[in-house]
């Protein structure tokens, strides 16, 4: 197509200069004003429309989500130890196969799972823990020092969220 030619019709005449697309009121017709200012109405309240009904999409999207990955929790939540299996790719990532549930899946994905023989934090666990926990606070714009230290004031509200969740 980029090599077909085109040029400009002349025998079109040319538009009205300083004339606004919407702006039907200078063309003298009180008519096509009322009947813009309908079609707005229905435009915006058919946008409001569409953004709802996309919200209710995603939410049920999210819902379906959350419940694979529950019904993938309830089925191994009797084994002792469970392995997910894992792609390579080019650069040398590994990635899990598994879809639903994996440790570097969602939030809801990582609280279902947990080591199968759990180690103690170490030298530094606790401080690159603080560190996170500052991070999901969204106190992420300081310094490490900075953040550990955030949580270390914020300790009581951590420990209040830990123990109930929902209050």
């Amino acid at each position: 197509l980029g090599d077909i030619p085109s040029k400009i019709d002349y025998e079109v005449p040319p538009l009205p200069e300083g004339l606004e697309y919407r702006d039907y009121h200078s063309l003298g017709d009180i008519e096509k004003k009322m009947h813009l200012e309908e079609f707005l109405k229905y435009k915006d309240a058919l946008t409001k429309h569409n953004r709802f009904k996309q919200k209710n999409m995603d939410l049920h999207s999210l819902r379906c989500s959350a419940m694979l990955k529950l019904n993938q929790a309830k089925k191994f939540k009797d084994f002792e130890e469970i392995f997910f299996p894992y792609n390579v790719d080019f650069r040398g990532r590994a990635y899990p196969v598994p879809p639903h549930l994996s440790i570097v899946g969602s939030d809801l994905c990582r609280a279902l799972l947990m080591f199968a023989h759990p180690k103690p934090l170490g030298k530094n666990g606790l401080y690159w823990l603080k560190v996170h926990l500052a991070n999901l606070a969204g106190a992420d714009k300081m310094s490490f020092d900075g953040r550990a230290e955030f949580a270390e004031i914020n300790m009581d509200g951590i420990r209040a969220a830990v123990n109930d969740p929902f209050g």
